[in-house]
């Protein structure tokens, strides 16, 4: 698939997840996907074509937990409103299903699992899922300090954001990330 992210598809209000990663779509990331879609719990789209900033409106969706931005050619700084994401934000909230991938084994048993790719190497997570929360920026073109409000975020698995062009520390509050499992920052932090 190719082109821009078709306007219609902000029309489809009850979507939780839009996995559209290896495809050759281009241009920004819309920014009405935060405006329009806010029930979002994963929103992929990894290795396209898709350019300019992040946009601000991404933050208003509060139930995002998986969020994949990886290998495409988004610029500039990472948004310092992601603390605002409440879904990684919050301990108390227990929403914990995620579905990347899914098919039908009988009537009444549904096959569950996600595929969480890190740094290059793929890990499934299948039948008991429990809450994966993940954030990928990796190989884009982001610019700036790591954002010090990402440390309000301690449900996130995964932070990734290899492959960019960050200046300074790591922020004293990322260590805030209680569940981290992995943090990835190589190739990425210029001191």
């Amino acid at each position: 698939m190719f082109g821009e992210l078709p306007y219609t598809l902000q029309h489809s209000t009850r979507l939780i997840m839009l996995d559209l990663s290896d495809n050759h779509f281009n241009g920004s990331v819309p920014a009405w996907i935060g405006d329009k879609l806010s029930k979002f719990e994963i929103l992929s789209l990894r290795s396209n074509n898709f350019d300019g900033h992040i946009p601000q409106k991404i933050c208003q969706l509060q139930s995002l937990q998986i969020l994949d931005l990886g290998n495409n050619n988004v610029s500039g700084a990472i948004p310092k409103c992601f603390s605002n994401l409440s879904a990684m934000a919050n301990k108390s909230n227990q929403h914990s299903y995620i579905l990347f991938q899914w098919s039908s084994i009988s009537t009444n048993f549904l096959y569950l699992s996600a595929l969480l790719v890190l740094k290059g190497r793929e890990d499934e997570y299948s039948a008991t899922l429990g809450l994966i929360r993940s954030m990928c920026f990796s190989t884009n073109r982001l610019i700036g300090e790591i954002p010090k409000e990402l440390g309000s975020l301690v449900e996130p698995r995964s932070l990734n954001l290899s492959g960019n062009l960050l200046i300074g520390n790591i922020p004293d509050k990322i260590g805030n990330m209680e569940l981290m499992d992995s943090l990835d920052l190589s190739e990425s932090i210029e001191w």
